[in-house]
């Protein structure tokens, strides 16, 4: 979990509270969350983390932090994309371009596509001017983001209906915001986000 700035330093705030560990329930997290002035989705990938912690020091049993979000919060998912270094290095640019948080830019490209109609064109692999990368080593340079699970639930109906992975439609996505595209999109938190996988578009347009 990377953070830089005051969001570091919240982060190494909540962690050391009882906010990070106290059992809550699904419906606790949003108002709670409000309550500390801090994101849900920042709150629950502390929580996460905490457990993890937790867990190297054998207080707890072993639990992936995928599997932490989905048991403790059935309502948030915690969506992976896993970038070459290089890739890496150029999404970060691209939020500190827009003074965005990696994991918020990604989130929002998601719930802009998920309400909107237009197709991306999907990126079977990485590219950047002219280079391919099929193969790379995976370590560490990845980008994740809480979305509900509702989003990933019309992200799944949506892509199996167009014949394509999720993975490489939200890679085409990542692709054009890197190369200035979808410079109006609302950046938005996982509270913002739909439950309803069905307040979403879930098919494509017809044509």
């Amino acid at each position: 979990m990377l953070y830089s700035g005051f969001r570091s330093w919240l982060a190494a705030r909540l962690l050391g509270s009882r906010y990070a560990t106290t059992p809550l329930r699904d419906e606790e997290i949003d108002a709670v969350a409000k309550r500390l002035g801090v994101d849900p989705d920042l709150l629950l990938e502390v929580r996460a983390r905490a457990r993890v912690e937790l867990h190297e020091r054998g207080l707890a049993p072993a639990l992936s932090n995928s599997k932490i979000l989905n048991e403790g919060h059935k309502r948030l998912y915690q969506y992976q994309m896993v970038l070459p270094e290089e890739i890496h290095r150029i999404w970060n640019g691209e939020c500190e371009r827009r003074g965005a948080h990696g994991p918020t830019l990604l989130r929002s490209l998601i719930h802009e596509y998920l309400l909107g109609e237009r197709e991306p064109v999907p990126a079977r692999h990485w590219s950047w001017e002219g280079k391919l990368y099929q193969h790379f080593r995976k370590s560490g340079f990845d980008q994740k983001a809480v979305i509900t699970q509702g989003a990933k639930r019309a992200l799944m109906r949506r892509t199996a209906l167009l014949g394509v992975r999720p993975t490489a439609l939200v890679r085409g996505l990542m692709l054009e915001a890197m190369r200035g595209e979808h410079g109006t999109v609302q950046l938005v938190t996982a509270a913002m986000m739909y439950d309803d996988e069905d307040r979403y578009r879930t098919a494509p347009p017809a044509t």
